[in-house]
Protein backbone atom coordinates (compact mmCIF):
# COMPACT_ATOMS: atom_id res chain seq x y z
CA UNK A 1 0.00 0.00 0.00
CA UNK A 2 2.67 2.60 0.87
CA UNK A 3 4.31 1.90 -2.54
CA UNK A 4 0.96 2.96 -4.21
CA UNK A 5 0.92 5.77 -2.28
CA UNK A 6 4.50 6.58 -3.26
CA UNK A 7 3.87 5.56 -6.57
CA UNK A 8 1.03 8.24 -6.47
CA UNK A 9 2.58 11.05 -4.88
CA UNK A 10 5.94 10.49 -7.63
CA UNK A 11 3.40 10.79 -10.86
CA UNK A 12 1.85 13.67 -9.25
CA UNK A 13 5.05 15.78 -8.57
CA UNK A 14 6.50 14.57 -11.93
CA UNK A 15 3.22 15.55 -13.69
CA UNK A 16 3.47 19.04 -11.79
CA UNK A 17 7.18 19.62 -12.76
CA UNK A 18 6.76 18.66 -16.43
CA UNK A 19 3.50 21.17 -16.77
CA UNK A 20 6.05 23.98 -15.11
CA UNK A 21 9.04 22.83 -16.89
CA UNK A 22 12.11 20.74 -15.84
CA UNK A 23 12.95 20.66 -12.45
CA UNK A 24 16.45 22.61 -11.79
CA UNK A 25 16.22 24.22 -15.50
CA UNK A 26 16.11 28.10 -15.19
CA UNK A 27 12.59 29.42 -16.04
CA UNK A 28 11.87 30.91 -19.51
CA UNK A 29 11.65 34.82 -18.80
CA UNK A 30 10.11 35.56 -22.02
CA UNK A 31 6.68 37.09 -22.37
CA UNK A 32 4.10 36.66 -24.71
CA UNK A 33 3.10 39.75 -26.89
CA UNK A 34 0.23 40.21 -29.42
CA UNK A 35 0.93 41.55 -32.93
CA UNK A 36 -2.05 42.82 -34.57
CA UNK A 37 -1.76 43.08 -38.09
CA UNK A 38 -3.47 45.59 -39.55
CA UNK A 39 -3.89 47.07 -43.26
CA UNK A 40 -6.09 50.15 -44.61
CA UNK A 41 -9.76 48.95 -45.86
CA UNK A 42 -9.05 51.20 -49.22
CA UNK A 43 -6.18 50.39 -49.75
CA UNK A 44 -5.80 49.40 -53.65
CA UNK A 45 -4.91 45.65 -54.39
CA UNK A 46 -1.33 44.36 -55.27
CA UNK A 47 -0.40 43.52 -58.87
CA UNK A 48 0.00 39.98 -58.91
CA UNK A 49 3.64 39.97 -59.16
CA UNK A 50 3.85 42.18 -55.85
CA UNK A 51 1.38 39.73 -54.30
CA UNK A 52 3.94 37.09 -54.57
CA UNK A 53 6.65 38.97 -53.52
CA UNK A 54 4.67 40.23 -50.47
CA UNK A 55 3.54 36.39 -49.81
CA UNK A 56 7.30 35.15 -50.61
CA UNK A 57 8.21 37.85 -47.70
CA UNK A 58 5.52 36.69 -45.51
CA UNK A 59 6.40 33.20 -45.31
CA UNK A 60 10.13 34.38 -44.71
CA UNK A 61 9.02 36.55 -41.75
CA UNK A 62 6.64 33.37 -40.64
CA UNK A 63 9.46 31.02 -40.96
CA UNK A 64 12.11 33.01 -39.55
CA UNK A 65 9.64 33.65 -36.33
CA UNK A 66 9.01 29.95 -36.30
CA UNK A 67 12.60 29.02 -36.46
CA UNK A 68 13.86 31.00 -33.32
CA UNK A 69 11.20 29.73 -31.16
CA UNK A 70 9.19 33.30 -31.26
CA UNK A 71 6.16 31.78 -32.55
CA UNK A 72 3.08 31.01 -30.60
CA UNK A 73 0.48 31.10 -32.96
CA UNK A 74 -1.10 33.14 -35.67
CA UNK A 75 -4.46 33.67 -36.78
CA UNK A 76 -6.01 34.65 -39.51
CA UNK A 77 -9.46 36.37 -38.88
CA UNK A 78 -12.62 36.27 -41.31
CA UNK A 79 -14.05 39.46 -43.12
CA UNK A 80 -17.30 39.09 -41.71
CA UNK A 81 -18.11 39.94 -37.96
CA UNK A 82 -20.47 41.43 -35.96
CA UNK A 83 -19.33 44.12 -33.16
CA UNK A 84 -21.67 44.17 -29.69
CA UNK A 85 -21.33 47.30 -27.76
CA UNK A 86 -22.09 49.32 -24.93
CA UNK A 87 -24.80 48.63 -22.57
CA UNK A 88 -27.56 47.90 -24.81
CA UNK A 89 -24.95 45.30 -26.29
CA UNK A 90 -26.25 46.72 -29.42
CA UNK A 91 -25.11 44.97 -32.63
CA UNK A 92 -23.75 46.05 -35.81
CA UNK A 93 -23.08 44.01 -38.78
CA UNK A 94 -19.47 44.00 -39.89
CA UNK A 95 -16.20 44.37 -37.60
CA UNK A 96 -14.58 46.75 -35.17
CA UNK A 97 -12.71 49.06 -37.55
CA UNK A 98 -13.93 50.74 -40.68
CA UNK A 99 -10.69 51.91 -41.79
CA UNK A 100 -8.20 49.85 -41.09
CA UNK A 101 -8.80 45.38 -41.50
CA UNK A 102 -7.30 42.92 -38.98
CA UNK A 103 -5.13 41.00 -41.51
CA UNK A 104 -3.27 38.55 -38.72
CA UNK A 105 -3.01 38.00 -35.16
CA UNK A 106 0.02 36.64 -33.85
CA UNK A 107 1.18 35.64 -30.14
CA UNK A 108 4.75 35.76 -29.57
CA UNK A 109 7.88 35.41 -26.85
CA UNK A 110 10.05 38.33 -26.83
CA UNK A 111 12.20 39.76 -23.37
CA UNK A 112 10.24 42.61 -23.28
CA UNK A 113 7.95 44.85 -25.52
CA UNK A 114 11.10 46.62 -26.78
CA UNK A 115 11.83 43.13 -28.33
CA UNK A 116 8.80 42.53 -29.44
CA UNK A 117 8.21 46.19 -31.21
CA UNK A 118 11.89 44.95 -33.41
CA UNK A 119 10.39 41.94 -34.10
CA UNK A 120 7.57 43.44 -35.22
CA UNK A 121 9.51 45.85 -37.41
CA UNK A 122 10.25 43.07 -39.71
CA UNK A 123 6.81 42.12 -40.60
CA UNK A 124 6.17 42.55 -44.40
CA UNK A 125 2.48 44.51 -43.96
CA UNK A 126 4.15 47.48 -44.29
CA UNK A 127 5.05 46.46 -48.07
CA UNK A 128 0.94 47.41 -47.88
CA UNK A 129 1.35 50.71 -46.03
CA UNK A 130 0.27 48.62 -42.80
CA UNK A 131 0.50 48.58 -39.41
CA UNK A 132 1.14 46.48 -36.13
CA UNK A 133 -0.26 47.39 -32.76
CA UNK A 134 2.56 45.13 -30.14
CA UNK A 135 0.77 44.54 -26.72
CA UNK A 136 1.93 42.04 -24.07
CA UNK A 137 -0.36 39.48 -23.16
CA UNK A 138 -1.21 36.96 -20.30
CA UNK A 139 -3.07 33.99 -19.86
CA UNK A 140 -6.31 34.85 -17.61
CA UNK A 141 -7.43 31.14 -18.00
CA UNK A 142 -4.99 30.20 -16.07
Amino acid sequence: MKKMLLLAALTCTGTSLFAHGRAGAPRDSTKQFLLIIRYKADAPPPSQDEMKTIGEHWGAFIGDLAKSGKLVMGYRPGTEGKTISGNAKTIREGTYGDKEVVSSIFVIRAGSLEEAAEIAKKCPIYEMDGSVEVRPISNTAN
